[in-house]
């Protein structure tokens, strides 16, 4: 059967748009998942790449924060891509050159070019290097004619909101206490990310959860651990998994060797040589969908499966606004 022109059209467009970058920007304030348009604006989201992958934005700061007056003059942006956490200006690759209008707009949730002035003390269109901004709010109106746009912010838009709010010297535009980027990677789906931790259910099954828990893998300062406590019920009795695994930080899957644990009895009761540990039980694979929601499968002696799960609990000063 052979497709109509229009619907092979929208096919080829939607394939682009699946294949725009992820870059996870993880940040003391919350992480931030931008997709970068690769289409419309492919020469900058090379040039943010190129700095990504050489780590240039790793431990660096937001140093600009404009915030918008009471009477609504002005633009809310929060600034980054200048200085690293010493305040040493970011090591910059040779500068590159775009153009405007490229069909993008700086609204809310937007990352843009920052540009030095050229001698006419307009936008420098040619001198695009380290430095962007995220739009908080829609500053279409003042910035759309002089800084090009070549992203947005898919997740972490809560987070963005708490920078913009965060205190500033008087009467400038400095941060207090600038907010640190920890790093940023690519990535290729929603990646595993320290908010996962807590508490997970599988709402089709009562009795089926699961304790999540991501941290800093302390002999690995750029890597991270996964560690995962599943209890359930298998033929009436009750039954404890229990895995851990090292990840690199903007993995969006990981595969847990399990252990079962049984025989043991809680309280009074319990003689530490009734515990029965089968060390090759299965593995589980984690994907966090999004983050409230994940995708676990198991492979295991019990038989292979998967659920869909659904966050409990998140942890202290987190946020989760997808």
């Amino acid at each position: 059967m052979r497709l109509p022109t229009c619907l092979l059209l929208l096919l080829a467009a939607t394939a682009v748009r699946a294949e725009n970058p992820l870059v996870l920007m993880d940040t003391d304030y919350g992480p931030l998942l931008i997709e970068l348009d690769a289409e419309r604006a492919p020469a900058l989201a090379e040039n943010f790449l190129h700095y990504v992958d050489a780590g240039r934005y790793d431990r660096t700061v937001f140093e600009r924060v404009a915030r918008k007056t009471a009477e609504g003059a002005g633009i809310d942006i929060v600034q980054g891509g200048g200085f690293t956490e010493t305040g040493a200006p970011i090591e910059a690759f040779d500068s590159v050159s775009t153009t405007l209008p490229n069909g993008l707009s700086n609204t809310r949730g937007t990352i843009a070019v920052a540009l030095p002035a050229n001698s006419l003390g307009q936008p420098n269109l040619n001198a695009v290097r380290s430095a962007f901004y995220f739009n908080v709010s829609d500053n279409s109106a003042a910035l759309d004619s002089g800084y090009p746009v070549f992203g947005r912010v898919v997740f972490g838009l809560a987070n963005l909101d708490v920078m913009l709010a965060a205190p500033r010297f008087t009467g400038k535009e400095q941060p207090i206490r600038p907010p640190f980027v920890k790093r940023a990677v690519r990535v290729d789906a929603f990646p595993i990310l320290e908010l996962h931790t807590g508490a997970w259910f599988d709402p089709a099954k009562p009795g089926r959860g699961f304790s999540v828990e991501v941290a800093q893998d302390p002999e690995n300062e750029d890597g991270a651990r996964l560690v995962v406590y599943w209890y359930d019920y298998f033929q009436g009795e009750q039954v404890w998994m229990n895995g851990v695994a090292s990840f690199d930080w903007g993995t969006s899957a990981v595969t847990v060797p399990m252990q079962r644990t049984r025989g043991g009895q809680f309280g009074d009761a319990f003689e530490p040589g009734q515990v029965e540990t089968t060390a090759d039980w299965g593995s589980l694979t984690v994907r966090f969908t999004g983050c409230r929601t994940a995708e676990f499968s198991y492979t295991s002696a019990f038989g292979n499966g998967s659920f869909a799960l659904q966050r409990l609990t998140l942890p202290v000063g987190s946020r989760c606004d997808d």
